[in-house]
């Protein structure tokens, strides 16, 4: 049986090693479909998910996270976003910047937020369109796409969408993003 979050946390706190193989039996799957979305490969994700269970058991101590999973899945989306870029560091990885593709003419050009507070304010501003304009299945469709990294044909078949509607539910949105973004001076 699967122990809750509070009891793995609890784990952490004493240094117990069952912390990990409890964070891998209740969340190894959704890490491991995390770290694929953006590698590409299950070899390196499980490599990179193996080494977000250390690095949140390693923090366990100074950080108490109020939601297990998010804290677990976000430690793995970014060590695999290292991973990728260290990885890819000479080639350019078409399924990452399919993505950011698809986010370019929404976002600011690059060279047009230099600094982390600018940067900073700019993920506030996208963070507050989609708390504030943005539905509840607008909102997950976007970062289960930009931010997870999920693929249409896994979105279609999560939100019981096709992929064309779902396509046209992502450009609706961008595009709506990018208009309050005009709105609030960061487009030029």
């Amino acid at each position: 049986m699967a122990l809750t979050d509070q009891e793995i946390l609890a784990l952490g706190q004493a240094r117990d090693q069952e912390a990990i193989a409890a964070m891998a039996e209740k969340y190894g799957a959704y890490c491991h479909t995390v770290a694929r979305n953006v590698l590409g490969n299950d070899a390196d994700a499980e490599e990179c998910v193996n080494d977000a269970y250390l690095a949140v058991w390693n923090a366990i101590p100074r950080a108490q996270p109020q939601n297990l999973l998010a804290y677990l899945a976000k430690t793995t989306r970014n060590i695999a976003l290292r991973r990728l870029e260290h990885d890819q560091a000479q080639k350019r990885d078409s399924r990452l910047h399919l993505l950011l593709d698809e986010l370019a003419e929404v976002l600011p050009g690059e060279g047009s937020v230099e600094d982390e507070a600018a940067q900073g304010e700019l993920v506030e501003a996208i963070n507050t369109f989609l708390k504030e304009k943005a539905t509840r299945a607008e909102r997950q469709l976007f970062l289960r796409r930009y931010f997870w990294g999920d693929s249409i044909r896994d979105l279609a078949q999560a939100f019981r969408y096709s992929e064309s509607k779902v396509k046209s539910r992502l450009f609706r949105v961008r595009k709506r993003l990018r208009a309050y973004l005009e709105e609030r001076g960061w487009m030029g």
